[in-house]
């Protein structure tokens, strides 16, 4: 579930003070990111020792370089956009998005309520969270990643745009075409019910 226990004024309040040299502050902006940052870092590389090697990386050089950091608007926006570059740094062309996403091996499953309310409420069409988790893994790599941080993780297109380095409308035009693929698999979903329905009754 998407951590909704602090909010971003609390987090630019540690952020500063560890920015001064506040151990204790840093050490609270690490439990409070790690795990999200962890789930998001294996969506984009399935590949355990990359993802936390580079999370190890980013917190080591945030401490390294504290004091010439500035004050960031959103702390989250910022660990998730730094750990993007450096999971994709260490990335070769070819292996960028290669390996199929599994939503239940997540460690911060957040949940669907919204996505469910913009997808599947305006067909109505009522369908089990696990059916649409398992349609999840049917998207292509880059259109599940927009879809976590624009409903999961409720990242502004902008802001998903400079994580994923597109442009903003690159970035609603990937979200588009993911949430055309989920409505195509519930509309598919309904007929395929409807024609059992069928079948059963003039059987």
């Amino acid at each position: 579930m998407k951590d909704i226990g602090a909010s971003d004024q609390e987090d630019r309040l540690y952020w500063n003070r560890f920015r001064n040299g506040e151990e204790v502050a840093f050490a609270w902006i690490y439990q409070r990111f790690v795990r999200v940052l962890y789930s998001y870092g294996m969506k984009i590389n399935r590949d355990s020792t990359v993802v936390e090697d580079a999370i190890q990386d980013l917190f080591t050089d945030l401490w390294r370089t504290r004091s010439q950091l500035a004050e960031a608007k959103s702390v989250r926006f910022y660990l998730f956009r730094s750990l993007r570059r450096k999971i994709h740094r260490s990335l070769r062309p070819e292996d960028e998005y290669t390996k199929p996403f599994n939503p239940e091996a997540d460690y911060e499953q957040p949940t669907l309520d919204s996505v469910e309310a913009d997808i599947i409420s305006e067909e109505e069409i009522e369908i089990q969270t696990t059916q649409l988790k398992s349609w999840l893994t049917c998207l292509p790599a880059r259109q599940y990643e927009a879809l976590l941080l624009r409903y999961y993780q409720d990242f502004s297109y902008s802001e998903i745009a400079a994580i994923m380095n597109i442009s903003e409308q690159g970035a609603r035009n990937v979200i588009q075409k993911a949430l055309h693929t989920l409505r195509r698999l519930a509309f598919m979903v309904c007929l395929l019910g409807i024609g059992w329905g069928l079948k059963f009754f003039y059987s």
